[in-house]
């Protein structure tokens, strides 16, 4: 155990400190080992379902299931976010992991002949599911991280923590993948998806046993919730996006940053690293290669993070950072410099030694704009791993106890609702300009954020007095029940 409290920068005596971390980091990374195990192949799974065995027929009806599961997310993940604040976050997590386990399990029974009613009430339930597990875990942490350390200046420590806890994130994903794919060759996906529909049990079951608050953050709540505070938190976690110029432009600011993403993601990410490496096997290869350095700079970012001032850098890291505007800037010129490689290009393979099985395939016009794309991933990442732990640092503090589950919530709520009509106009712009320009725009619309995360931090940071702890009461030495 010294060891463990020693790595995360925690004092042994400090045993509700330790418990409390431990709860968060154990069940954070059951349940990213959980969600992730089949991420290779769920979209396959589904896409070949509805193309009849030709996952490519079936992808027009997944970008419909997946439109789907982002309104329902959308809709829930604010109300539900403050049903959490209202009510105690055990049970929020509980009920989003029995809804992942309804919905692993009816993913399970998918073929070819299922109807496409089944595969929309999947959707639903994932897109409710996620609704309700978004920022349940991490607002029950700081309520009671806020009041076990209020020691923790600068919330240092906190920022170190997050750094490492990060690290264990992405190692996660990164290990969990293959196993995840062997056990789908051996068993069968339907299989896997059972597995990740019992675990998702015991998910709800440890949340529902060890989520509970300590006693001086539990005294920040009212024993007895009542429809009219439920109402009230819903109202308040709206208007506190409005509260202060401070709370205003940080929040908002990061919101947009962060809607860019999605269009990275679901629109620009894969078809460029298709148009340069042209294989799967490539592809694969290369998502391994950038991912890995994340990994460290989790791990290292908490610690770094403590040479810089949140006001001054965060809007510094997140211009540069992976999926900022100099990322953006950059790749859009990379794809005009370099042009995609043509359909008959030479291939440069490489074979594990000692076998043949091949595990990197990329074409000689590649290798150029390739190297320089990891290069960019590689620098990139670290800024937005640095640019992460900071904002953690700011938001920790700057936003209140009795709201913070909602306005978690909230954040990925109004994330989707500035990317949709993004993802609708650069759809429609891409065939037309080409990824290149949608690049640039991107880049702008992160400035944008940026800018508006910049003067959020010029103007004084709102006093939050919901958190006191009497001087005469030391912390809780234990989690109570949250009744």
């Amino acid at each position: 155990m010294g060891r463990i409290t020693s790595y995360f920068g925690l004092s042994d005596d400090k045993p509700h400190v330790i418990r409390l971390t431990s709860i968060a980091i154990s069940l954070s990374t059951l349940m990213q080992a959980t969600i992730a195990i089949s991420t290779t192949f769920y979209l396959i799974f589904v896409a070949e379902a509805l193309g009849n065995g030709d996952f490519i027929v079936g992808m027009t009806l997944v970008a419909v299931l997946v439109v789907i599961q982002m309104t329902v997310q959308t809709t829930f993940d604010y109300p539900t976010g403050v049903i959490g604040d209202w009510i105690g976050q055990r049970y929020i997590l509980a009920t989003a992991f029995l809804t992942y386990a309804a919905a692993f399990y009816t993913v399970s029974l998918v073929t070819s002949t299922t109807p496409i009613g089944l595969l929309v009430l999947v959707y639903v339930l994932m897109g409710f599911a996620s609704s309700q597990q978004s920022g349940a875990l991490g607002s029950w942490f700081d309520n009671n991280w806020r009041v076990a350390m209020p020691e923790d200046e600068g919330r240092k420590q906190y920022g170190v923590l997050q750094g490492k806890w990060g690290m264990l994130s992405w190692l996660t994903n990164v290990l969990i993948l293959i196993p995840g794919g062997i056990l789908a060759t051996v068993f069968a996906r339907a299989w896997v998806f059972q597995v990740q529909s019992v675990l998702c049990v015991v998910i709800a079951l440890a949340s529902w046993r060890f989520v509970r608050n300590l006693p001086e953050a539990e005294q920040n709540r009212q024993s007895k919730p009542d429809i009219g505070e439920y109402f009230s938190l819903l109202r308040e976690g709206v208007t506190y996006l409005f509260s202060s110029e401070y709370v205003k432009y940080l929040l908002i600011g990061s919101m947009l940053v962060n809607s860019v993403i999605s269009v990275w993601g679901n629109l620009i990410l894969f078809p460029m690293y298709y148009t340069y490496l042209v294989s799967d096997v490539a592809v694969a290869s290369f998502r391994t290669i950038v991912m890995v350095p994340l990994v460290v700079y989790s791990e290292r970012s908490g610690i770094w993070a403590k040479r810089y001032d949140p006001e001054k850098w965060i809007p510094r890291f997140r211009f540069i950072q992976t999926c900022g505007a100099v990322f953006f800037w950059v790749f859009a010129v990379l794809m005009i410099v370099f042009q995609p490689p043509p359909a008959n290009s030479p291939m440069i393979d490489y074979i594990l030694p000692g076998t043949d099985i091949l595990l990197l395939r990329v074409p000689v016009a590649s290798l150029v704009p390739v190297f320089l794309m990891v290069v960019m991933f590689f620098i990139g990442g670290a800024f937005l791993q640095l640019g992460g732990v900071l904002t953690s640092r700011v938001f920790v503090d700057a936003i209140p106890n009795r709201v913070r589950n909602g306005v978690y919530s909230l954040f990925p709520t109004v994330v989707l609702i500035f990317a949709i009509p993004q993802i609708a106009f650069f759809g429609w712009l891409i065939p037309l300009l080409g990824i290149s320009t949608t690049l640039f725009l991107c880049g702008c619309i992160s400035t944008i954020g940026v800018l508006m995360i910049r003067k959020g931090l010029s103007y004084p940071k709102p006093w939050l007095d919901d958190t006191a702890v009497s001087t005469e009461q030391e912390p809780g030495q234990e989690l109570e029940d949250e009744h």
